[in-house]
């Protein structure tokens, strides 16, 4: 006898728990268990538009059971069995579908509901289409968590095939923490990720979990899959997620879970309200974007299987066809290519038209890379080489479709890219030149969120040395320097830019680092460099520190050997009127102080209160 039914409800939903004798060899009584817990519901919201994408199902009142948390709660199941541990997740499944469908406005949000992995390719899972099909489950999200391992033995892409054929979404929660890691990515092929909040604290003042995250997005958007931010907390957080290409977020600073919601809201103030205070919009990104992209109608796909011989046959010389949910929200494509078996074969129109093989275009559709229109351009064009975007790339604006970025459009992207950076590209260090830098400024000044560090960093004595030991030398000292400085940069205790304005005049931008490090660690460079310049001299100036030279009016004098002095500007978090030409300002009042200064380091602080 099994202790729980697992079959489907008249809607498709897992069938509530059933009271019938255990076995001896399970000591619980499962039902009381289960009707002991409730339901907390907690928001995953559009980064750009705050819109509500869908809930999380979690787990409350433990307390009133014989288990800590729901980890031991499952445990308990697994030992008893597959079956039974099928059972409870069923019955809990049905219970938070229950509660989710009698609030205000659940139609219009995803349901996410955790699936323990142990349960994925097996008979007793929940979720699985029986005999006969059943209603389709659009709306329902399940989540594969990493935390446990999938049986020995399952083929993920078959299991997670069955669950797609009941209109199922998959997310793999809790990624890069758990067992599988990029196999389960490769092998589930999951609609959305969930970034574990371990990679998501501090992230605002952790450059190696933002260069982690920034590759996990690349990868993740390339393959059509979508990133949730889990566990986002501070706005510094947040702002770091979304410019970095996370999809939604979800945490604290949105929303705890919450019991008993009369209503789900349909958007969220706080993102908004972020989002409007930032003044960082990536308005160029979004107007170029919005330029290139090709506005192709989207079909439903709930549409037939007919309609899309009516949508290639048009006028239009689309060559793909987006395919879209209930809510807008893009699943892939059809190619029309993919097409031809059916429309160049003897039976093929009768077998697009046989309902009895499937009306819905879900059989036909394919993953493509995903991205938000307000993408900075640089990002769409790094995260989406020729071949993982060979039909293009779906574009979203505020989590829904907006069009289609064809690779010919992202082929002129990456030229235009390229022309531009040649442009202001300095000739001999190949750095970023000064209208990059005054971008870098403008973007950071606006960035209220992060503290910022902007040093102007020259040579001391550099004409006298250029003089006397010739231009080619000279040439050799500046790409020393610019290339320790991007060795610098590429560990920086923040997100780092270099910049080379001109000459012996360079530029270094920090935000969201901690000032006493960045200064510490640039002092630490301006040494290191003051060593390897010795290597430009002949033995015997080395020996003597210093050299003879004219200086700009005639006169014969000593100087002493090549170093670097900077000026740095440290700005506070918060609200604040500074300006790029203030930031000039100061660097030009205090460069005889840096040059003057043992450590060669004048440090500025300004707030929005001025001097601090």
């Amino acid at each position: 006898m099994t202790l729980l039914s697992t079959d489907d409800t008249a809607d498709g939903r897992p069938a509530p728990l059933g009271r019938a004798v255990a076995p001896s060899s399970v000591p619980l009584d499962w039902p009381p268990v289960v009707a002991a817990l409730t339901y907390a519901f907690q928001p995953i919201v559009q980064t750009r538009s705050g819109r509500c994408h869908g809930y999380e199902a979690l787990l409350r009142g433990f307390d009133r059971t014989p288990f800590a948390d729901g980890d031991a709660l499952l445990d308990a199941a697994a030992a008893a069995g597959p079956v039974v541990l099928g059972a409870v997740e069923s019955a809990l499944h049905a219970k938070a579908v229950t509660v989710y469908r009698t609030m205000a406005g659940w139609n219009d949000a995803k349901l996410f509901l955790n699936l323990d992995a142990r349960l994925v390719g097996m008979p007793d899972s929940p979720w699985l289409p029986r005999d006969g099909g059943g209603r389709r489950q659009s709306g329902i999200v399940l989540e594969l968590s990493e935390r446990r391992a999938i049986p020995p033995g399952v083929v993920v892409e078959e299991a997670v095939e069955r669950y797609r054929l009941g209109g199922l979404g998959i997310a793999i929660d809790d990624f890069g923490v758990g067992f599988a890691g990029l196999r389960l990515l490769f092998e589930a092929r999951p609609d959305y990720v969930k970034l574990h909040a371990y990679f998501i604290r501090n992230i605002d003042s952790d450059a190696r979990r933002r260069a982690l995250v920034a590759a996990m997005v690349g990868h993740a958007h390339a393959l059509g899959i979508q990133i949730i931010a889990d566990g986002v907390e501070t706005a510094s957080e947040f702002y770091v997620c979304r410019d970095l290409g996370c999809d939604f977020v979800q945490g604290f600073l949105i929303s705890r879970p919450r019991v008993g919601v009369g209503a789900l809201p349909t958007s969220y103030a706080t993102v908004t309200d972020l989002n409007a205070r930032d003044r960082r919009q990536p308005s160029e990104a979004h107007r170029r974007l919005a330029e290139v992209i090709e506005r192709l109608p989207p079909l439903r796909v709930t549409a037939r299987k007919t309609e899309l011989l009516d949508y290639f046959k048009g006028d239009s010389s689309a060559s793909i066809a987006p395919i879209v949910d209930e809510h807008d929200r893009p699943l892939g494509l059809v190619r029309e290519r993919d097409l031809k078996r059916f429309v160049y074969s003897r039976f093929g129109g009768e077998l697009l038209r046989n309902r009895g093989l499937g009306d819905r275009l879900d059989d036909l559709v394919i993953k493509m890379p995903v991205c938000d229109i307000s993408t900075p351009l640089d990002r769409v064009i790094e995260a989406f080489s020729a071949e993982s975007a060979e039909d293009g790339i779906v574009i979203v604006e505020g989590g829904v479709y907006a069009g289609v970025l064809s690779s010919s459009a992202l082929l002129r992207l990456v030229h235009e890219r390229n022309l531009a950076m040649a442009t202001d590209q300095n000739p001999l260090t190949r750095l970023p030149g000064n209208a990059a830098i005054v971008r870098h400024i403008e973007t950071a000044l606006a960035d209220g969120a992060r503290a910022h560090a902007l040093a102007y960093l020259d040579f001391d004595n550099f004409k006298p040395f250029n003089d006397n030991f010739g231009f080619r030398q000279g040439d050799r000292a500046i790409l020393m320097f610019s290339e320790r400085l991007k060795a610098w940069a590429a560990t920086a205790p923040g997100d780092a830019f270099v910049g080379h304005i001109g000459g012996d005049d360079f530029f270094l931008g920090v935000s969201g680092g901690e000032e006493e490090e960045v200064v510490t660690r640039l002092a630490e460079l301006l040494a290191q460099f003051r060593s390897d310049a010795e290597s430009l001299y002949d033995p015997a100036t080395r020996e003597a520190g210093s050299f003879v030279s004219k200086d700009r009016y005639g006169t014969v004098r000593s100087y002493p050997l090549l170093s670097v002095s900077g000026v740095v500007v440290a700005i506070a978090p918060g609200p604040h009127s500074l300006t790029p030409e203030a930031i000039n300002a100061t660097i030009a009042d205090n460069k005889t102080n840096a040059k003057s200064a043992a450590d060669k380091l004048c440090v500025i602080r300004l707030s929005g209160a001025g001097l601090w």
